[in-house]
């Protein structure tokens, strides 16, 4: 009664699903890509599924009303959770319809299992946690240590695997490599974050997309920092980049790029990066000097400014008074205070930076070296740095009203208040003009 039945025609998919159920909740699956190929295993078998997770739609044929409507003919209960868009499916026990957002996923199966957080605190996990083969060959590296059956250590965190040897690994018959228990959840989220960066547009909804974008963003953050510029981390910081200036694209309204943003629960340091890139790209389109260069300049800064951040509270720190009264720890002051530093060091190396950014990812919390938070800007602060602060500052005001309605002329007041200087208020009043 553990087994899930899971019907998905996405290969990526279907392999962070099972990865998920198996680790978050223990639960083993078996996957078919139709509704043919489910029935099929129902009709021989139906007594060993506890659950059925299955896509709304495959093609042309409803996946998931065949299936319910196939379980109510036979008279057997089977909570069915489908997934991905489009109508509320008779007989089934909820609808997922962004079927990326995996917390909800793995909070509904355990609903359905009857798995509640204290059985799984109590259930015995092993000290090394078993992960099969075939998620290694899909990796460069591991972001924890891993381990051979006899718990000898294999390949080390953060290190290259060398040339052919998951293959020769393969070949030898080894089915599964193990890491270490309080290392397995960081080590499938990350497998997981490594499928949603290679998922196609075209195969996921417009809300899908926004989460593999959080994803993908996250990813990069992580990889850039970890192992720094690479062919690997260019191109998925770039990939990251024009993800967010295509959601600006079909987005032209900031409240409904927000309401979206919101609905798929997309990270506090992810919204923020797309929400500044919105602003950013408008207040270029609209002022004097901008150009095509420096539209793919603002957005360029934009995703690379908070690149060092590791959590969401540290994204909400805007002052150094905010800073000495967070309960951080001391090593996370200390990035929160450096990561302006950090991100421009980054910036630096990366091949083909626009001219200047990484000076103005440095200042752009008004300290000359990247260290720190400043409440004054200098007098010589470029043109393209004022367009930066003043997006920045604005996206912290349309963050603080979150959920409610955006009252533009508030807004600007409020921007006007902390930038009273000319140079300031020019670019503000470009503001006027942004589709709310």
């Amino acid at each position: 009664m553990n087994l899930t039945l899971l019907v998905e025609n996405n290969s990526k998919i279907e392999s962070f699903y099972r990865l998920n159920l198996f680790t978050w909740l223990g639960l083993d699956t078996i996957v078919a890509h139709d509704a043919a190929s489910a029935l099929k295993l129902l009709e021989k078998d139906k007594a060993q599924f506890g659950l059925i997770i299955a896509r709304g739609k495959i093609g042309k044929e409803q996946t998931a009303l065949e299936i319910t409507t196939t379980l109510k003919k036979l008279g057997t209960e089977i909570p069915v959770i489908v997934i991905g868009p489009g109508k509320e499916v008779p007989g089934s026990f909820a609808h997922m319809a962004n079927s990326l957002q995996l917390k909800t996923m793995i909070q509904g199966a355990a609903k359905a299992m009857g798995i509640t957080a204290q059985s799984m605190l109590a259930k015995d996990v092993p000290a090394y946690f078993p992960i099969p083969l075939q998620f290694f060959t899909l990796l460069k590296r591991s972001i924890c240590n891993v381990y051979g059956k006899d718990k000898t250590l294999l390949f080390e965190k953060l290190k290259d695997f060398p040339d052919g040897e998951i293959k020769k690994l393969e070949k030898s018959g080894v089915n599964e490599l193990y890491v270490d228990k309080m290392d397995r959840l960081e080590f499938v989220n990350n497998v997981t974050a490594e499928l949603m960066a290679t998922l196609e547009d075209e195969d996921l909804s417009e809300d899908e997309q926004m989460t593999a974008s959080d994803q993908t963003m996250e990813l990069a953050s992580k990889k850039l920092v970890s192992i720094g510029i690479t062919e690997e981390t260019v191109a998925l910081a770039t990939r990251s980049m024009e993800t967010m200036k295509k959601n600006v694209k079909v987005n032209p309204r900031l409240s409904k790029l927000m309401e979206k943003l919101l609905a798929n629960k997309t990270s506090y340091l992810f919204t923020h990066t797309q929400i500044l890139s919105y602003i950013g790209l408008h207040i270029i389109k609209n002022i004097d000097w901008g150009n095509p260069e420096q539209e793919e300049k603002i957005c360029f800064i934009a995703f690379f400014h908070d690149i060092a951040l590791e959590k969401d509270e540290h994204g909400v720190i805007k002052s150094q008074l905010q800073l000495k009264k967070s309960n951080f720890n001391e090593m996370d002051k200390s990035l929160v205070e450096r990561h302006a530093q950090i991100a421009a060091e980054l910036v630096s190396k990366f091949p083909h930076a626009p001219m200047g950014s990484d000076q103005i990812i440095r200042q752009h919390h008004g300290t000359l070296n990247g260290v720190g938070f400043s409440d004054h800007f200098g007098n010589n602060v470029s043109p393209m740095s004022i367009v930066f602060i003043v997006s920045e500052e604005f996206t912290r005001i349309v963050l603080k009203y979150a959920g409610a309605e955006l009252n533009r002329t508030q807004m600007i007041r409020e921007l006007k208040d902390t930038f009273p200087t000319s140079r300031f208020q020019k670019v503000i009043e470009l503001l006027n003009t942004i589709t709310f």
